[in-house]
């Protein structure tokens, strides 16, 4: 049964093969050749590509907004801290409008 199972998964392999180098392509080897699969293979990497971009680009974006704390926010962590006291953070925010 071991061995049935092995020779399927070899027919299988070989007939991906096939299909993936032309053969059963467009005209087989004459009209499109030996490059079909590899075509194939390079569009899935240029889409691969493309939206690998597009995630990089949208999460740099959304780290940027991330960093762009404002100034109340910085002021109440700075309180929060310990860094200024409470007279400091009162007249900080009056002169931020806050």
């Amino acid at each position: 049964m071991e061995e049935n199972k092995n020779v399927w998964i070899w027919v299988l392999a070989a007939v991906a093969l096939l299909f993936l180098f032309g053969s059963f392509g467009m005209g087989g080897y004459g009209m499109m050749g030996f490059g079909m699969g590899f075509g194939f293979i390079f569009i899935l990497f240029f889409w691969g590509l493309i939206i690998w971009l597009i995630v990089t680009l949208v999460n740099y974006s959304q780290s940027n907004k991330k960093d762009d704390l404002d100034s109340l926010t910085i002021l109440k962590k700075r309180y929060a801290k310990g860094e200024i006291t409470g007279k400091e953070f009162e007249s900080m925010k009056k002169k931020l409008g806050k």
